[in-house]
């Protein structure tokens, strides 16, 4: 049995995701930062986050009884490599991530944004939360023209 994802074609990869066969351990977090840049690239900011936090929840929903995805984390680090694809292109996810090294350490990019009170409440988990750390932004005027409240939650 293969224990990376990166043994897959881009199509294989996606194509497991969306049909739920893909086996959760191969689904780290480069893995994310991979499906994430796919639809990215491929769509819109809105049309691309909500394939990525069906895929997410999907395999979340399939191996983890829904307990382990995180609509905030899954929004801003969604937003954080758009916002990155946008400023260096590049023509593939690998080549992206060695562009972009600080995507490899995502409890530090995260908590720059928000207090681990918040980013690790229930309502962090279940709907998007914009950050709270003073001074700090992701684009704050981005996030509020985005679709991001209009995304259908499992709660």
């Amino acid at each position: 049995m293969e224990t990376h994802h990166r043994h897959l074609s881009d199509r294989e990869f996606i194509g497991q995701l969306e049909s739920g066969l893909m086996d959760p351990c191969l689904f780290n977090h480069e893995a994310h930062i991979r499906l994430a840049w796919l639809y990215l690239t491929t769509t819109d900011f809105e049309t691309g986050l909500k394939c990525i936090s069906k895929a997410i929840r999907r395999l979340d929903d399939q191996h983890s009884s829904g307990t382990k995805y995180h609509h905030t984390i899954t929004v801003a680090f969604s937003l954080r490599i758009y916002l990155l694809i946008q400023e260096k292109r590049t023509n593939s996810w690998k080549q992206f991530i060695e562009a972009n090294p600080e995507l490899n350490f995502p409890k530090k990019l995260l908590r720059q944004h928000y207090s681990e009170e918040i980013l690790y409440s229930d309502i962090a988990r279940r709907t998007f939360i914009t950050p709270d750390k003073p001074g700090v932004h992701l684009q704050a005027e981005y996030i509020n023209a985005t679709c991001f409240l209009k995304i259908p939650l499992h709660l």
